[in-house]
């Protein structure tokens, strides 16, 4: 399958599910202010989409194992990023985050991710069924979660200091 027959065959709403995602990434750039609620949003639906990639890949020990070692290198990279963030609270609840691009990096990679593997299971089903697919995919559905949980803790504990 060529690249162009893969973009020709992706459906239309795609793109605006793209565009949105880049939109949501470039506003992460800016500084803001947000309330706990909003803080929480956007790591809930990373963390759904990663239980939705582990429910798909049926839970094989290759996965798990991936998925260990995601959390862990996600949680550190998380909590490493976000020591040096500069969160700081507005009032209960309520932090005032400074812009950055780790943000718009990670919704890209989730996009990319999701949009890769959903062509490698129609185009190689063989390839979607092997142990290294699943530890390699779970890996990732890990590494992202946890790294934006893990900043999503530490910015909720500066809400509520």
């Amino acid at each position: 399958m060529s690249p162009l027959s893969i973009l020709t065959h992706t459906p239309l709403w795609v793109w605006p599910v793209l565009a949105l995602i880049i939109v949501i990434g470039l506003k992460r750039t800016q500084d803001r202010t947000v309330s706990a609620p909003r803080l929480v949003l956007m790591p809930l639906v990373i963390l759904g989409l990663a239980g939705w990639n582990l429910a798909a890949l049926g839970g094989s020990l290759t996965a798990m194992a991936g998925l260990g070692i995601g959390i862990v290198v996600g949680t550190s990279a998380g909590l490493t990023l976000e020591s040096r963030a500069g969160t700081t609270q507005v009032s209960r609840g309520v932090v005032h985050l400074k812009g950055d691009w780790v943000s718009f990096f990670v919704l890209l990679a989730i996009f990319a991710m999701r949009y890769a593997t959903t062509v490698v299971s129609i185009a190689a089903p063989a390839i979607a069924a092997s142990d290294a697919y699943h530890f390699v995919t779970a890996l990732l559905s890990g590494f992202f979660a946890f790294l934006t949980l893990s900043r999503t803790g530490l910015r909720l504990r500066v809400a509520y200091a």
